[in-house]
C-alpha cells in the first residue's frame, strides 16, 4: 500500500482497537508509511480526532447500521470513524471524505464493503446531532461528549452542572503551553524570539512564567526547544511545581517525575544549585528525565529509578518534596482521548489510591522537620484528592496545610484539603494540589 495520510490513521486505528497507549501505536504507524510534514501532521489529526469524538462519530455511524459498528471488519469501522471524522470536525469537504474512504476500502482488501461505506457515510456527514434524543443525562454526555459510561457516570455524579462542558473543554485555550527557562530568558523575551522563528502564536499564559504558543508542527522541531529556552508543560502542572518553593542550595525530591517537566521547573528555581533527586519507578522513563535535563543545560539533577512507594535509604532528608502521584487522569480527558472510555473498575480504583497513601508516607519520611510537601494530580476525583489528603493529616498529625507558595489563578477553590483547578473554571487542565508543612522548625 503506498504512504497515505488517511491510510496511515486508519491502520493505526485499527491497532489502537487492539493494544494500548495510543501515542506510541500513532508513531510507529507513522515511522513505518514514512510520512513527513503535512502527510504525517494530516495523518495525526485524522488519529486524534477520532479518539476525541468517537463516540459522537459511533452514535451518528449506528443511525444508519442496523447491525451496529461492532459486526464490521475493523478496517471498516475505522475507515466510517476516520471519513466522518474529517467531514465533520476537520474541514474536509464531504465528497473528498467519502471518495477517499471508498478508496481506503481497496487499498484495505475489503472491497465488498465499498457500497456500504459510499451509502452510510452520505446519509452520516449531512446528519443533524441536534434532533437526536436520549434515554437519558449519562447516555446524552456518552454522545454529545464522546465518553464512555464510567467516565460520564462519574462526571454526572460529581460535577452534574458542569459534566458536558468538562468533557468538550479545551485547556490552555487549546494552545501548547511552554514554560521559559528563566536562565536564558523571561517569558517575554520568549514570547518574542518564539514569533520571529515561525511559530504561529505566542503569548504569556495565566501561570508566572508560562507561555501559550501555536506551532505549525510540534514544538519539539522548534529551534528554541532543541536549545533549551523552554520545555512543554501543562500551566496547572507549572503551578503545583511552584508551590514547592524550591531555592538554591536546597535538597529537593521529586518523587513520580517522568518525563521530567516538574523537575526542570524545580532545577531552574533552585539556579540550578543545590541537590535535586528527579525519580521514577521505570528506567525507561528515568531516560526521559535525563534527556530533558541535560537539554535544559541544569547541571544540579541526579535521575534515578526508584519506586515511590517504598522509602530508599539511598535518598538523603529533603527541605522539599514534590509527590505528582499516578492518578485516574480525569482531568486531561482532552489531552488524552483514550482516558475518555477508560473503565472505572472499584478494584483498579482501590489499587490506585493504595499507591497514592503509599507515595505520601514515603514523603513524609523523607521530609526534614519543617520541610514542605506538595502533593498533586491531574484528575477532579475527590477520592484521590481531598479525601486522600484528608486520610494522611489523620495519619500523619505531624503535618499541616499551609497556604500553596504561589497565587493561584481565578477559578481555583482552595479548601482545608487542598486546591481544585476544574477547566471550565480555570481554562487549565483539571488539577489537584495540596501544599504542606512538616512540624518542626519553621523554613526560612
Amino acid at each position: 500500500m503506498a504512504a497515505n495520510p488517511r491510510a496511515a490513521a486508519v491502520a493505526a486505528l485499527v491497532r489502537q482497537e487492539q493494544d494500548g497507549f495510543s501515542n506510541l501505536v500513532l508513531d510507529a504507524e507513522l515511522k513505518r508509511q514514512q510520512l513527513e510534514g503535512r502527510d504525517k501532521a494530516f495523518a495525526s489529526a485524522i488519529f486524534y480526532t477520532v479518539l476525541e469524538h468517537r463516540g459522537t462519530l459511533d452514535y451518528i455511524l449506528c443511525q444508519f447500521l442496523p447491525k451496529g459498528l461492532a459486526k464490521l471488519d475493523a478496517p471498516v469501522r475505522e475507515i466510517l470513524r476516520a471519513a466522518l471524522a474529517q467531514a465533520r470536525y476537520m474541514q474536509v469537504p464531504v465528497s473528498a471524505a467519502v471518495n477517499e474512504a471508498v478508496k481506503l476500502t481497496r487499498a484495505f482488501k475489503k472491497s465488498s464493503a465499498s457500497g456500504l461505506v459510499n451509502a452510510v457515510l452520505r446519509k452520516a456527514c449531512s446528519y443533524d446531532l441536534s434532533t437526536a434524543s436520549f434515554k437519558n443525562e449519562v447516555e446524552r454526555l456518552m454522545v454529545l461528549g464522546s465518553a464512555g459510561r464510567d467516565v460520564a457516570e462519574f462526571l454526572h455524579k460529581n460535577y452534574p452542572d458542569e459534566a458536558l462542558d468538562i468533557l468538550t473543554y479545551k485547556a490552555d485555550g487549546g494552545m501548547t503551553s511552554l514554560r521559559a527557562n528563566p536562565l536564558k530568558g523571561s517569558a517575554d523575551e520568549l514570547c518574542a524570539k518564539l514569533l520571529a522563528s515561525g511559530a504561529k502564536e505566542a503569548k504569556r499564559g495565566i501561570v508566572p512564567g508560562s507561555v501559550l504558543a501555536r506551532f505549525e508542527g510540534s514544538p519539539a522541531e522548534n529551534e528554541l526547544f532543541r536549545q533549551g529556552y523552554f520545555h512543554v508543560e501543562g500551566q496547572a502542572s507549572q503551578l503545583a511545581a511552584l508551590c514547592v518553593d524550591a531555592q538554591p542550595g536546597e535538597t529537593v525530591i521529586d518523587l513520580c517525575a517522568a518525563p521530567g517537566g516538574k523537575t526542570i521547573l524545580l532545577a531552574e528555581q533552585m539556579h540550578s544549585t543545590g541537590r535535586l533527586y528527579s525519580c521514577d519507578a521505570a528506567e525507561n522513563r528515568v531516560g526521559l528525565i535525563r534527556t530533558a535535563v541535560q537539554r535544559m543545560g541544569l547541571a544540579n539533577v541526579e535521575a534515578l529509578c526508584n519506586d515511590a512507594t517504598k522509602v530508599n535509604p539511598a535518598l538523603p532528608q529533603a527541605d522539599r518534596i514534590l509527590a505528582d502521584v499516578p492518578c485516574s487522569g480525569l482531568g486531561i480527558l482532552a489531552k488524552k482521548p483514550d482516558l475518555r472510555y477508560k473503565k472505572l473498575e472499584p478494584a483498579r480504583e482501590a489499587e490506585l489510591l493504595a499507591t497514592q497513601s503509599a507515595i505520601l508516607d514515603t514523603a513524609a519520611q523523607l521530609l526534614k522537620a519543617g520541610g514542605r510537601l506538595v502533593y498533586s494530580t491531574c484528575t477532579i476525583d475527590p477520592a484521590e484528592n481531598q479525601q486522600q489528603i484528608a486520610a494522611f493529616l489523620a495519619r500523619h498529625p505531624e503535618f499541616t496545610v499551609v497556604e500553596p507558595a504561589a497565587a493561584l489563578p481565578a477559578g481555583m477553590t482552595a479548601g482545608e484539603h487542598g486546591a481544585l483547578s476544574v477547566p471550565t473554571r480555570t481554562g487549565m487542565d483539571g488539577f489537584f494540589l495540596c501544599a504542606m508543612q512538616k512540624n518542626g522548625e519553621k523554613l526560612q
